[in-house]
């Protein structure tokens, strides 16, 4: 009865008639959303693996969907939307005849306010009614493949990185070698092309030149990284196609990416389902991506997918031999040996899925084999003996999910061509409304080879694991969340930072999301981690507990034209041989719009560690599609101005001053990188035009 008298009043206060519209507005910031959803965890290790996802949700939220025409599909994309949620949302849209205003999600089952303000980012509710199927089925006969790879919306987005500072790699050396100089300069340019029209037709190019990689040399057309891809994916048809350069990503990743990223604490509630799906790569990541074909079918609760890859990888040889010590993955070719060593690996990757799936179950088998074109051998160490080594890998998988109205469970079970296992199983269980309290168990074999898994994990690979996951989310009021998780972890076999056996750790994050009436958001939150390490004692290799604390307190005010965020971060290392670090930072965050076309965003810091070990990560204004943390140690200050301009209606100005000067330090960084001032000056120019 509640529920339908808010409906009512919904109605009443819209202008006048069921046929009008209201235009909303997103409830958060782009850097709201980036500050609350992604910094949950120790988000200096999962910055490589949140940097593309964070990329493709920028892309989404620069366009918008239409909540009124999106799919279940185009729902689930969003890291923070289960298929309960989106079923109720679609299910609401079918009995309203649609949405009036963005609004009326507080209508739907299951959508508390923190989901709802995260999805205002992503959608728009500025259409009319849902069109009538015979309107649809026209429109679709109108709407012709050849016309919707020219009737869409281009965009070319162009930056570049000026350092204001000179490293010691661009200066002159008396005797050059293969690895003391940079053989281009130290600008760093990205050039991009996309086209969409409807997120059905998809294909863009991306160029990159990483500061000191040569332009316009032999192997260097005109840059360095160059990267494209058509995705096909027509409203209304069962198949998808993608040719170029795509990722992967299935489940919890135990053999490609996870489709769940950000906080652990909320990763569990999320039922991702079994389907491995495939996505265009837009990023400038030069390394754990595809390139080739792949194209998937549906049809009566089946789907078939099917992909074949192959890339040039960067690797260090063993001298004198085609043997391939180390797979390198950082994308850097700026000295000669970096370029020596420069997609000499080549890798042929082909595999397939089939899944069976109804609306609260599904099972599915997938797997993949890969062949390097020269031996990969790293040479042995005591962490590394069951790395992969040979020429050809391999991977089968089953997995299944179940989802019922209050809990869900789902897992997989994965063999290499060895048979080894890793396996992962989780269940959420959603007491009420206000309360999701999730489990998940992970054992990965020492010896199982995984060449592109990237699961919910302690170690770098998904290997030699073994966890136990516990995870609460309470809602205790409309606008109160309170989130924490506890991961207990055993390491069977010997890792890189610990020499022995059975190395044991917990990690554990305790969180408190408050909004106090409509402009203030106060959020408190309480990480710990505590890991078995080796170290040396004269000639005495011994293990000990590494215990890290950190502590966050922030409190951000919106206004009409702006906000302002203040931040407190704290943290404090502790050794078992009686050695400490401890560290401490204050932040100020804020954004003005000016006017329609001016906004201007700034950050400043000041920083006080004692090292490395008490290092502190903060999120800053970026430009638009690049990493938004930076970590800080030592005794600094640190600022940076943004400005973004709209020029004309369909061209974007946006310039970034951002400056860094440590109390106690004359140089910074170390060899090439060396910079031999206190002070760290960038400016950086991004130019975006919407045709």
């Amino acid at each position: 009865m509640i529920k339908q008298l808010c409906l009512l009043l919904v109605l009443l206060l819209s202008p006048s008639c069921m046929m009008a519209q209201i235009e909303d507005k997103p409830y958060m910031t782009w850097d709201e959303f980036v500050q609350t959803y992604y910094e949950g965890e120790n988000g200096e290790e999962d910055e490589s693996l949140l940097e593309e996802q964070r990329e493709r949700l920028q892309v989404l939220m620069q366009h918008p969907m239409q909540i009124n025409r999106l799919s279940r599909s185009d729902l689930l994309q969003l890291p923070f939307i289960d298929e309960t949620q989106a079923d109720s949302i679609l299910s609401y849209r079918e009995k309203r005849h649609g949405f009036l205003s963005l609004g009326e999600l507080m209508l739907v089952n299951g959508m508390d306010y923190f989901t709802r303000s995260y999805l205002s980012l992503f959608v728009r509710c500025d259409s009319a009614m849902l069109q009538s199927e015979a309107y649809v089925q026209r429109m679709r006969e109108q709407d012709r493949l050849i016309a919707k790879l020219v009737r869409g919306t281009h965009e070319v987005e162009t930056r570049l990185n000026i350092p204001l500072y000179s490293r010691a790699g661009y200066k002159d050396v008396d005797n050059p070698t293969t690895t003391n100089y940079y053989t281009g300069n130290a600008l760093h340019h990205v050039v991009r092309y996309r086209y969409h029209y409807k997120r059905e037709v998809l294909y863009g190019l991306t160029f990159e030149k990483d500061a000191g990689e040569p332009v316009a040399v032999k192997g260097f057309y005109p840059y360095d990284y160059i990267s494209g891809y058509v995705l096909l994916r027509p409203r209304g048809k069962k198949w998808r196609f993608v040719m170029g350069d795509y990722d992967l990503q299935g489940g919890y990743g135990l053999l490609y990416g996870r489709q769940v990223y950000g906080n652990k604490a909320q990763a569990l509630s999320k039922v991702s389902g079994n389907v491995t799906t495939f996505r265009a790569h837009t990023s400038t990541q030069e390394s754990d991506f595809f390139r080739g074909l792949a194209a998937s079918y549906c049809s009566k609760g089946w789907q078939m997918m099917a992909f074949v890859s192959y890339r040039k990888l960067d690797g260090r040889t063993q001298a004198g031999t085609d043997t391939v010590r180390t797979i390198l993955t950082t994308g850097l070719h700026r000295t000669l040996s970096e370029i020596n060593s420069r997609r000499i690996l080549g890798c042929l990757t082909s595999g397939a899925q089939v899944v069976y799936s109804k609306k609260q179950w599904g099972i599915g088998l997938d797997g993949y084999v890969a062949h390097f074109n020269s031996v990969v051998w790293p040479k042995v160490q005591i962490y590394n003996r069951h790395y992969f080594r040979g020429r050809t890998a391999g991977n089968v998988a089953a997995n299944y999910y179940v989802s019922q109205r209050r809990w869900n469970c789902q897992g997989d079970i994965a063999f290499d061509a060895n048979g080894h296992i890793a396996t992962q199983h989780s269940l959420s269980w959603n007491v009420g409304t206000k309360l999701n309290i999730g489990a998940q168990y992970r054992q990965f074999s020492p010896r199982f080879v995984s060449l592109y898994g990237k699961a919910i994990q302690q170690n770098t690979r998904v290997a030699n694991e073994q966890d136990l996951l516990a995870t609460v989310r309470y809602l205790p009021q409309k606008k109160l969340e309170l989130s924490g998780y506890l991961d207990v972890f055993r390491f069977p076999c010997p890792t890189f930072n610990s020499h022995f056996d059975n190395a044991k750790g917990i990690e554990g994050m305790l969180q408190s999301l408050a909004q106090i009436g409509a402009g203030w958001q106060l959020m408190a939150r309480y990480q710990i981690r505590s890991k078995q390490q080796t170290y040396n004692y004269k000639s005495l290799v011994l293990k000990e507990y590494v215990m890290r604390h950190k502590i966050r307190l922030s409190s951000l005010f919106k206004a009409t034209r702006g906000d302002v965020a203040v931040q407190l971060d704290a943290a404090y290392t502790a050794k078992q041989r009686g050695t400490s670090s401890k560290g401490i930072m204050a932040s100020c965050r804020g954004s003005y719009k000016a006017s329609k076309r001016v906004t201007a965003k700034a950050f400043m810091g000041i920083f006080f560690t004692d090292d490395t070990d008490s290092q502190l990560y903060v999120y800053e204004p970026q430009l638009l599609y690049t990493s938004s943390f930076n970590g800080y140690a030592y005794h600094g200050m640190r600022g940076v101005l943004l400005c973004s301009w709209q020029v004309l209606k369909s061209v974007t100005l946006l310039v970034r001053a951002s400056s860094i000067h440590y109390f106690n330090k004359s140089s910074i960084s170390s060899r090439l990188d060396l910079i031999s001032s206190s002070w760290k000056n960038d400016l950086a120019l991004q130019l975006r035009w919407i045709l």
